[in-house]
C-alpha cells in the first residue's frame, strides 16, 4: 500500500495532466459540432469493422452447419426438379408412367427420399476407391442405395455399420449404372477406366444415336437405385468402335470428387417391392 501511495505521489502531475486533457478534449468534442462528428463517425467506423471481425469468425465457425442446411436445400429442390421433368415428359408424351416423385392420387408421400451424410474418408487417386460416410443403418441407410452431391452422381452405398456407410464410387472399376444422354431413349452403362478422375466411360449406346460433344448425360431410370435424371455429367468426346454398333463415350463428371463434403444418400420406398417383381419375372424365365 506503501509503494502504491508513493507511485502516485511520484507521478501526480502526469495523471493530474492526463485528467485535464481528457476533460479538454471531451469539452471540445461535446460543444463543436464538427468535432463531434468526426469523433462520432471514426467510432462508428471502429465499431463497424469490430462487428465485422466478429461476424466473419462466427461464420467461419458455423461454416459446417450452414453448408449441412445448403446441402438439404438443394436436395429438396433437386426433387422438386426432378419431379417437374418426370411431369413434362408425362405430358409429352401421353404416358401413363407412374411419377416416383410425386404423390399419388391416394396422396401418399413420394417414393424417394434423401439423408445428408458428411464425407469422413473419400480416396480419388486409387484404382479401388471408396468414400467413408457418417450415416448408417440407425439412420435408415441400406446397401444398394444411391449416393449424390449437390453436382451430380457419386455413388452406390456398399456396406453399412451402425454410424457409418461405405460407398461404391463412380471412380472404382466395380461401379457400374445405367445412364442415357438426356431428351433421348438411348442408353448405355458408365464405368471407369481407372485414369483420369474427372472423366467416366459410357459404353454400349447403340451407334445409330445422333451424340455431339457437350451433350448431357443422366440417369436412366431403369434401376431402383436411382431415380431417372440425376445429373450425371457431359460428352467431352466419343469414337464409333469397328467391330460393332455401339458409341465409346467420355464423359467429363459433374462432381468433383476432390472436393466432396457432403453426400445425399437416396432411400427408395419401393425398391424392395420392385426388386421382388423383377425377381418373379427372372425366375419365370
Amino acid at each position: 500500500m506503501r509503494n502504491l501511495i508513493a507511485f502516485l505521489v511520484r507521478n501526480s502531475s502526469w495523471f493530474v495532466f492526463i485528467i485535464l486533457e481528457g476533460i479538454c478534449v471531451f469539452l471540445l468534442y461535446q460543444n463543436n459540432s464538427y468535432q463531434h462528428s468526426i469523433f462520432f463517425n471514426s467510432f462508428n467506423e471502429i465499431s463497424g469493422r469490430a462487428y465485422y471481425v466478429s461476424g466473419s469468425i462466427k461464420t467461419f465457425l458455423n461454416l459446417q452447419t450452414t453448408n449441412e442446411e445448403l446441402v438439404m436445400q438443394n436436395g429438396k429442390l433437386e426433387q422438386q426438379v426432378l419431379a417437374l421433368e418426370n411431369t413434362l415428359r408425362k405430358q409429352a408424351q401421353d404416358s401413363a408412367k407412374v411419377n416416383a416423385f410425386l404423390k399419388d392420387s391416394l396422396g401418399r408421400r413420394m417414393a424417394y427420399d434423401f439423408v445428408v451424410a458428411h464425407v469422413e474418408n473419400n480416396s480419388v487417386s486409387q484404382i479401388n476407391n471408396y468414400i467413408v460416410a457418417n450415416k448408417g443403418s440407425k439412420d435408415g441407410i441400406k446397401p444398394e442405395m444411391g449416393v449424390v452431391s449437390t453436382s451430380g452422381i457419386v455413388g452406390i452405398v456398399r456396406s453399412v455399420s451402425p454410424n457409418f456407410s461405405l460407398i461404391l464410387p463412380v471412380l472404382n472399376p466395380k461401379f457400374r449404372q445405367s445412364c442415357k444422354v438426356k431428351n433421348t431413349n438411348s442408353f448405355g452403362t458408365l464405368s471407369w477406366d481407372g485414369k483420369d478422375s474427372r472423366y467416366a466411360i459410357l459404353d454400349e449406346l447403340p451407334r445409330h444415336q445422333v451424340v455431339k460433344k457437350g451433350d448431357t448425360i443422366i440417369t436412366s431410370g431403369f434401376s431402383s437405385i436411382f431415380p431417372e435424371g440425376v445429373l450425371v455429367g457431359t460428352v467431352e468426346g466419343f469414337n464409333k468402335k469397328t467391330d460393332d454398333n455401339f458409341y465409346n463415350l467420355k464423359v467429363k463428371l459433374f462432381t468433383n470428387f476432390y472436393n466432396l463434403s457432403f453426400v445425399r444418400i437416396i432411400k427408395n420406398d419401393l425398391t424392395k417391392e420392385r426388386q421382388a417383381l423383377e425377381m418373379e419375372v427372372q425366375n419365370d424365365k
